[in-house]
């Protein structure tokens, strides 16, 4: 092959690399959703889609994130209706808040606890890794 021919050769290639086989397409990463979906004539379970909640300790973090920043909307999107009321009734939002861990004696319902200066708060939730998790009840102590 003479220069001319890998010089064109080494040409081509660049340009094809710089393609990337895209199409031109970008690809980004949007905010998590989830949306639920039935089979056509409601004859089979529901599936969730762009679980927000993926763990225990994600979902009882995102549940006190958004308490600490208000957002009773963003906290439904990991936690019962009655939690969200009975954390937001709660008057510690300012206090610093530490994630002590999640566990508990029954692995199917674990509890996350939480230390701030005035106590702790657990949460109890209910779920699982293919579901999701969602924060069920909240209970403070001193």
């Amino acid at each position: 092959m003479t220069r001319a021919g890998v010089l064109a050769l080494a040409i081509g290639v660049l340009a094809l690399a710089g393609c990337g086989g895209g199409g031109g397409k970008v690809a980004t990463r949007g905010p998590s959703t989830t949306t639920s979906t039935t089979l056509a004539g409601g004859g089979g379970p529901s599936v969730t889609v762009g679980i927000i909640c993926m763990t225990p300790t994600d979902a009882a973090q995102a549940v006190v994130s958004a308490w600490q920043a208000g957002d009773s909307t963003a906290a439904a999107r990991c936690a019962s209706a009655s939690a969200v009321s009975t954390l937001f009734a709660h008057p510690g939002r300012g206090a610093g808040w530490t994630l002590q861990g999640c566990g508990g004696p029954d692995p199917g319902v674990p509890v996350c606890t939480f230390a701030y200066a005035a106590g702790h708060a657990s949460f109890t939730l209910q779920g699982t890794e293919a579901q999701g998790w969602q924060v069920d009840e909240v209970s403070f102590s001193q």
